[in-house]
């Protein structure tokens, strides 16, 4: 095996090395808007150990990966403090967690479904069928938006950072039929993020940037394929509104309600909840979002946008250490105060 993985390094690594050093001009470049920008060296020494485990875990049976990862993230969880602490602060403020204690066992159970989607994101290709996939939630919505018999419609999927999300977009479209487009980010270190995307990206599942991507989006709408938006994490005031999540005020994106008020298409709150350790998932979902506008839009997009927030909300509820509780998601918690704008004297 270690004579495999030395011949497996050499030939990829010289592969992956001749092309890269043009791309991470091209995303440096991109990334020169952004406050914080990561160096090349930095760069290089965050890519080079998620390479040699990438590689290694994908020599490995699935559950001896999942082994090694959990010790890994074992690790993190005892010396990233910052992570931890926040972590346990925000299962007790969204009233998950009674107190430190159950917060802390919570917590650590978090990161061990973290650590789980890691390895299920190396071995996506080796993994993955749609025949370990199963539904539950809404009967309507299954039997409108993901029956196997066919004909179902195609919609607009809110989602989370939950159980395996990066499964969620090949795994709908080919349960369903109907090609899908998802929006992304863009990945603060674009060697580890052109990895994560051979994961994500498939035949029928394409991406958009999140920046300048409500068009592509459209698009897609417009030829009636499914969109998947993830909207857990907190919302800049130009991009969401305030709602309310887990009974605290958040800002959540609005462009699902942009979109469903535009076009009509029905609202899908979904999650991609894991089930066990073979890698078997379930999509659960919450009754479609049909809403009528009426005369008063910015109503519509808040009555909506919470619409969504609170389907999420009662599925996250159900087996809440699948959710990512590091996220800061709150207003009222892990967050500056606003500055006041200062006042001239005339």
């Amino acid at each position: 095996m270690l004579n495999i993985f030395k011949f497996v390094f050499k030939c990829d690594f010289a592969c992956f090395s001749a092309r890269v050093p043009r791309r991470i001009k091209i995303m440096s470049e991109k990334l020169k808007k952004k406050k914080k920008v990561k160096g090349v060296f930095r760069i290089w020494s965050e890519f080079i150990p998620f390479w040699l485990f990438y590689k290694f875990v994908r020599l490995l049976p699935l559950k001896v990966g999942y082994a090694i990862s959990r010790q890994v993230f074992k690790g993190f969880f005892s010396i990233d403090r910052k992570h931890r602490e926040r972590t346990i602060k925000h299962l007790i403020h969204a009233g998950v967690a009674k107190d430190e204690v159950e917060g802390r066992a919570m917590a650590f159970k978090s990161f061990m479904s973290f650590s789980m989607l890691l390895v299920e994101i190396f071995k996506m290709d080796q993994e993955f069928s749609v025949d370990k996939m199963s539904v539950s939630g809404s009967e309507s919505t299954i039997k409108e938006a993901l029956s196997r018999d066919g004909g179902n419609c195609n919609v607009i999927i809110v989602t989370a950072h939950y159980g395996n999300w990066e499964v969620a977009g090949t795994a709908w479209a080919t349960y369903t039929g109907i090609p899908m487009v998802s929006v992304m980010r863009p990945f603060g270190n674009p060697l580890i993020g052109e990895y994560i995307l051979r994961s994500r990206t498939s035949d029928i599942h394409k991406m958009v940037n999140k920046s300048g991507g409500i068009r592509g989006l459209l698009k897609a709408l417009k030829e009636k394929k499914t969109i998947a938006i993830l909207a857990d994490q907190h919302a800049g005031s130009n991009e969401g509104m305030e709602t309310v999540f887990f009974g605290q005020p958040c800002r959540t994106h609005t462009s699902p309600a942009l979109l469903h008020l535009k076009t009509g298409v029905p609202i899908v709150p979904m999650l991609t909840r894991r089930l066990d350790d073979n890698f078997h998932f379930e999509f659960v979902v919450s009754d479609l979002i049909k809403y009528e506008p009426t005369d008063d839009k910015e109503k519509d997009i808040l009555t909506v946008t919470q619409m969504y927030t609170t389907a999420l909300e009662k599925m996250i509820s159900q087996q809440p250490e699948q959710w990512l509780w590091a996220h800061r998601r709150w207003l009222n918690i892990h967050r500056k105060p606003a500055v006041a704008a200062p006042v001239v004297s005339e």
